[in-house]
């Protein structure tokens, strides 16, 4: 049965495929914990929202496997220097061409659908990629899909962290577990070094508070935050460029996760003049769309100030 499974990932263009059996991740919790007294997560409601994180029977009562998947998007310009061009804002590379929740559910929907035709029994599926309860980055890293980076993103030995998650929750045992892989970062530092908001506070530290990704989607900010901005209208990849195994990792074989270079280094002033038609007409099948047309345009306005006190400066 596994080996069905891999085979028909494979055909699918799923790039790394693990089994975990399903187990609640009671072993994050001191992690988690740690995080919640120096509160360092962002827009939760509380300690019992963040615990349902770890509950995977929360999800399904009677889950018996974890299927950990995960899509590369890495392309030669994820790894451009984000100092070119100088005027430019940016967008994260993972945010084009098509919006990856879209691709990553209608991948593991035809998985599923296959699994349901290997056995005459009635089996139960449920598919996440980045929206579900759980955490995609525990089931991935139990799965064997890559280890834990300082970085706190998932890091596959060839693919790099460039790597979109999924996930799927079911009642179909599986006879041979995968095992969760060793960390490889060693002595480097590089993501914290040069985590240009200071949120990656030390090795696997991560205030989410501060860091740039998330202030690009929060809704309302204040004025320090406004600065740790930068130049970032959407996302920020900075901590995944610097990575080495970035640097050496296989590009992509998904031409729709391809950006160009004016998709990540844009104008602030044509998203600042963008009405909600054309904001729709060029984003609608991203992955930033859902964010809405006020808050980006908003970042670029932002930002464009940003470059401008910071060209003042010098």
């Amino acid at each position: 049965m596994k080996e069905e499974i891999k085979k028909k990932a494979e055909e699918l263009h799923i790039d790394l495929i693990g089994f975990a059996e399903a187990q609640n991740a009671e072993d994050f919790w001191p992690f988690y914990e740690k995080r919640i007294q120096k509160d360092y997560f962002a827009d939760v409601g509380g300690v019992g929202e963040v615990a349902r994180r770890l509950r995977v029977f929360d999800v399904m009562a009677k889950a018996k496997t974890v299927i950990a998947v995960a899509l590369c998007y890495n392309h030669p310009i994820a790894l451009l220097d984000p100092g070119h061009p100088s005027r430019s804002g940016i967008i994260s590379a993972h945010v084009f061409r098509q919006d990856y929740h879209q691709v990553m559910q209608q991948k593991m929907k035809a998985l599923i659908a296959h699994m349901s035709e290997l056995t005459d029994e009635r089996f139960v599926f449920q598919s996440y990629c980045d929206t579900g309860v759980l955490d995609d980055r525990i089931w991935a890293w139990r799965a064997g899909l890559g280890f834990f980076g300082k970085n706190n993103f998932i890091i596959h030995p060839s693919l790099g962290s460039y790597l979109f998650l999924g996930h799927i929750v079911t009642d179909l045992p599986i006879m041979r577990y995968d095992r969760p892989m060793n960390n490889l970062c060693g002595s480097c530092r590089a993501c914290i070094d040069k985590c240009e908001s200071g949120a990656l506070c030390d090795a696997y530290e991560l205030n989410a508070k501060r860091c740039i990704s998330n202030l690009t989607q929060k809704k309302n900010l204040r004025e320090e935050e406004e600065a740790l901005l930068g130049r970032h209208v959407y996302g920020c990849d900075v901590c995944q460029q610097v990575c080495p195994f970035n640097a050496r990792a296989k590009t992509s074989v998904h031409a729709c996760f391809k950006p160009k270079a004016d998709d990540v280094y844009v104008s602030c002033d044509e998203i600042i003049a963008m009405d909600e038609t054309s904001f729709r007409e060029k984003y609608e099948n991203t992955a930033l769309y859902w964010r809405g047309y006020t808050i980006i345009k908003r970042n670029a306005k932002i930002v464009k100030h940003n470059i401008y006190s910071e060209e003042e400066r010098q």
